[in-house]
């Protein structure tokens, strides 16, 4: 207290403190709110240079496909070997769904570094869910069989890896007695590592991926009739996978997160909001996302947000 008394005194005697009845006001060095308050408002010209690249360009992109389209109709000589043609077929279709896609569809939530890159994400996703719908309506085999269309080395099916025939830790009988556990390393141990991590960056919360990746090996036990890749040993699924890459992946993302100072999300439950009312709005937030704050940065200079994308 008497310290705090003393540095009053000084501020008193400096001139930089004001006292009365009400209250102290403390003047800073810099007076920012009378600055800000009295700042002259610049007017920002644009040249055109700027709001070039936030116009969608609807018409010039349909020009630019009109003219390829008939090149290739037209000009390019016509190929009879029916696999080259289902692979430019499919390959057009592709690129069509994708560019009146990034023209047609609605802003993200984010802005940096454009808005057409996370357009264009969001398309593939579409893009690639729609293949998915048309491979489930496929036999294994015929699905191999497409899959030649992208690479024709594939369509084969390979062989399965068995992961759960051999469990012994330390096995005295071979000359390497843990060459089961050197069996088992392979890049799904990698996968599983960096796969963590960016699942850590993208949800921002240790208890929720931790129960994520407990559950996803409950998975995996209850799927072992369908999938013999999930057949695994128990230190494999709670050793290597759950506590080693999954718990690596999500601490090296935790140390990220406070590294790039991210903010962390509180995923909670309704049942730990209090009031009825709470409820309703936060379940009307999520479902109209009227709260894009909530996926900003904090940092809101290009240089770092192109660091945190280039991850």
């Amino acid at each position: 207290m008497l310290s705090r008394r003393n540095e009053l005194e000084r501020t008193r005697r400096a001139g930089t403190l004001e006292e009365s009845s009400e209250h102290i006001e403390v003047r800073t060095a810099h007076d920012w709110e009378y600055y800000k308050s009295r700042r002259k408002i610049r007017l920002v010209l644009d040249d055109g240079t700027i709001s070039f690249f936030w116009r969608a360009h609807t018409i010039t992109a349909l020009i630019l496909i009109i003219c390829v389209l008939m090149y290739i109709t037209f000009l390019e000589p016509v190929s009879y070997d029916s696999v080259v043609n289902n692979r430019r077929g499919i390959l057009a279709v592709m690129v069509m769904f994708l560019v009146f896609g990034m023209m047609t569809t609605g802003d993200a939530p984010f802005r940096r570094p454009h808005p057409i890159v996370w357009r264009f994400v969001f398309n593939v996703s579409v893009l690639y869910e729609l293949c998915l719908v048309y491979l489930i309506m496929q036999t294994a085999d015929d699905a191999r069989q497409l899959l030649k269309q992208l690479d024709p080395t594939l369509g084969v099916e390979l062989p399965e890896k068995d992961y759960g025939g051999n469990c012994l830790l330390y096995d005295n009988t071979h000359t390497d007695p843990y060459h089961n556990i050197w069996d088992k390393l392979d890049v799904f141990v990698l996968t599983h590592f960096f796969g963590w991590w960016l699942k850590t960056l993208v949800l921002r919360d240790w208890w929720l991926c931790t129960v994520i990746s407990i559950l996803f090996e409950l998975m995996e036990y209850t799927l072992e009739h369908q999938l013999p890749n999930f057949n695994e040993c128990w230190w494999d699924h709670w050793i290597m996978d759950a506590l080693v890459c999954n718990g690596l992946g999500i601490v090296f993302g935790t140390m990220t997160l406070r590294y790039l100072e991210m903010r962390p999300y509180h995923w909670r439950g309704l049942w730990r909001i209090q009031t009825y009312s709470s409820v309703f709005l936060t379940q009307l937030i999520t479902d109209l996302s009227i709260a894009p704050s909530v996926f900003s940065l904090q940092r809101e200079t290009p240089a770092d947000s192109g660091a945190v994308y280039s991850l």
